[in-house]
């Protein structure tokens, strides 16, 4: 049980206050699922899965080419449909005082956002074609080795090509505190060339802070608003737990785990259509409602492991804090930057602990600040 003297009457008076903000978003997001699963549901059972792919057989000559029309329409139906529920959570970050874009700008990054899902869905969805047709039976092993590769390479553009089409980078001025975070860097091997601003003032309130990129194009990201409105003291300490994750080789870590979990997953979600679903269905990897069918399978098959995943997350996380308390001897500026953060960022310092177990990727702000601080929990 957690003492009522560990949790500040403060943070409890945050938590409280912020519920209408966390249950708006929580509703929305219960919406857009049952709004998903019906559609899902209605297209099998009504058949408009099968005769949209008999449409389209009919009109073009190129396998591929059906794939990807068949995809491209499922996924331009459902953001049509689910657009409202989108929408309507702009409208509630805007009214909690959390965004600062005007509706044609989030519009804007949304379409962004759209035309980057096509041409990485495009890249995939060829890959996994290729294998199939070319790997024969081991074509789920290559699917998702290359997977894991493209997922790689996309780590190291995402600095350079990814998130300067959302945010502005800038590279930070010249000063004592820039000094003493690559100093920082180079006294723990960590190689980084550059800091820079993350420009996300121009649209949210929210603070962060993260390393980017993999090799060369490693990154040490910092967000105005959180270097706008933190002492520099605050912004070394959140950066000192960011180097921990580069020191511990966390990404890495992170991406071999990831990687087992994918080639376990792609097993059996293709052993579970080929004998199951295929079978009921009359269809095959090749056609675009059996690929479609693998995929919703793979969802399923990986449930559990994003339960696994939110647990080494944790763990990793407070293995950076504690890099950061004993390595830096920043434990109490950490602390103080993860309560500025939680009150900024609109988070609950103490959420259920059952949600908590199950979807936090980071332990609750409450044990974070408390262990940081020396207190007995």
């Amino acid at each position: 049980m957690t003492s009522p003297k560990i949790i500040p009457q403060i943070w409890l008076d945050h938590d409280r206050n912020i519920r209408p903000y966390l249950w708006s978003h929580r509703v929305l997001s219960i919406g857009k699922n049952i709004l998903g699963l019906g559609l899902l549901i209605w297209f099998v059972v009504s058949l408009r899965a099968f005769h949209l792919e008999i449409f389209l057989g009919a009109q073009i000559s190129s396998p591929f080419l059906i794939w990807l029309a068949y995809f491209g329409i499922v996924s331009t139906v459902w953001e049509v449909c689910s657009f409202p529920f989108s929408i309507s959570s702009h409208w509630v970050e805007k009214s909690h005082h959390l965004s600062k874009q005007t509706y044609l700008s989030w519009f804007w990054d949304q379409v962004k956002g759209y035309l980057l899902g096509a041409v990485l869905g495009s890249v995939f969805l060829g890959v996994l074609y290729g294998c199939i047709i070319y790997l024969g039976t081991s074509w789920w092993f290559g699917s998702a080795a290359l997977f894991i590769g493209l997922s790689i390479i996309l780590a190291q553009l995402a600095p350079v090509l990814l998130i300067p089409i959302f945010f502005k980078l800038e590279p930070m001025e010249g000063g004592e505190l820039k000094e003493r975070l690559l100093t920082m860097c180079k006294n723990f091997g960590v190689e980084v060339k550059e800091v820079y601003h993350l420009g996300m003032g121009e649209k949210t309130e929210k603070g962060n802070a993260a390393f980017v990129g993999l090799g060369k194009t490693k990154r040490i990201m910092i967000g105005d608003t959180l270097y706008k409105k933190f002492s520099p003291e605050q912004v070394e300490a959140v950066f000192a737990h960011e180097l921990g994750h580069q020191v511990h080789n966390d990404l890495w870590k992170g991406m071999i785990l990831s990687s087992g979990f994918l080639f376990v997953g792609f097993y059996l979600a293709q052993k579970l259509v080929a004998n199951y679903v295929h079978p009921y269905f009359e269809s095959n990897m090749l056609q675009p409602f059996g690929a479609l069918s693998f995929f919703l399978v793979f969802v399923i098959v990986q449930m559990p492991v994003g339960i696994i995943q939110a647990m080494f997350s944790r763990w990793r996380e407070r293995m950076a804090d504690r890099f950061a308390f004993e390595r830096i001897g920043s434990g109490e500026k950490l602390a103080e930057a993860l309560e500025k953060l939680t009150f900024q960022n609109r988070g609950l310092f103490k959420p259920n602990p059952i949600i908590e177990f199950f979807t936090y990727s980071h332990p609750a702000p409450w044990r974070r600040i408390t262990l940081l601080r020396g207190s007995k929990v």
